[in-house]
């Protein structure tokens, strides 16, 4: 890639990152504490063959689940796995819940040129997960009108036993 479009990328990325985080902080953090093992959470993004993007969400030390799928009343599973939701985030604004591992994203909710998802990790009061004052979230740059479309990805917390989605 040339230098414009490198720092072009970056700029893009403080902006949005910034805004993002923003966004991201209107809720109440809530650190894991010291003896819960960290959840890992990484995300890939793949174009879909007929609209806009999917989003594939992997997490390890984490139960991803409905409010009402909760078997019990704290932030752990009965296995003693913490659990809770994510909070997808497209260019900056919030776009929905995420109670599973995918999610389309169509191409309305999208915008010419490079755009950003980001997901959060979150507690079923929509507090923000945090381990040390960082946020436990991924986030993925990309441009559909590239080959390959992903520019740029972050996670705050990688994954341990990686494999691929497709």
């Amino acid at each position: 890639m040339n230098k414009l479009v490198i720092s072009l990328i970056f700029a893009l990325i403080s902006v949005t990152s910034a805004a993002n985080a923003m966004e991201i902080h209107q809720h109440m953090s809530k650190d894991i504490g010291d003896d819960t093992p960290v959840p890992k959470i990484e995300i890939q993004i793949f174009k879909d063959p007929m609209d806009g993007v999917n989003v594939h969400v992997e997490v390890e030390n984490y139960q991803i689940n409905a409010p009402d799928m909760v078997a019990t009343d704290g932030d752990f599973n009965a296995e003693g796995v913490l659990q809770g939701h994510a909070h997808v985030f497209v260019n900056a604004e919030k776009l929905r819940r995420l109670y599973g591992k995918d999610i389309h994203i169509p191409a309305a909710a999208l915008k010419e040129g490079v755009n950003q998802v980001a997901v959060s990790l979150n507690s079923h009061r929509h507090e923000n997960w945090v381990k040390g004052n960082h946020d436990i979230m991924s986030s993925i740059f990309f441009d559909l009108s590239k080959d390959p479309i992903v520019l740029h990805n972050f996670t705050s917390q990688p994954l341990e036993n990686k494999h691929k989605h497709h």
